[in-house]
């Protein structure tokens, strides 16, 4: 299954499951690194998305549904996918694309 995207990404990051940082605290600094801002000033984030929930979610998935799960969301300016093997893509809104796969060419 292939979720389309049609603006321009600015930021690649990815989720360790592994890692002592959660799910919460990499999509926060993909974002805060996109508008070029401290990740303390993302207030909003939280108006806009149950990151505990996202998070539990992806934490239920198994490695062999991980890669197949994408979950998105807009903040302001930006589309935010979030895959639940760890890719987290931030892309422009401003900056329309022709429409290729979400995550092709990720680079993290």
């Amino acid at each position: 299954m292939n979720i389309y995207r049609g603006c321009t990404p600015v930021v690649d990051f990815r989720f360790d499951r592994r890692s002592e940082d959660s799910l919460t605290h990499s999509l926060v600094h993909a974002i805060a690194e996109a508008e070029h801002t401290d990740p303390t000033e993302l207030t909003q984030l939280y108006d806009v998305i149950d990151l505990d929930s996202l998070s539990e979610l992806f934490g239920r998935l198994t490695d062999e549904t991980a890669s197949q799960s994408v979950y998105g969301f807009q903040l302001g300016n930006w589309n935010v996918f979030v895959r639940s093997d760890g890719c987290i893509r931030v892309c422009d809104a401003t900056k329309p694309t022709a429409p290729v796969p979400v995550f092709d060419g990720f680079a993290a």
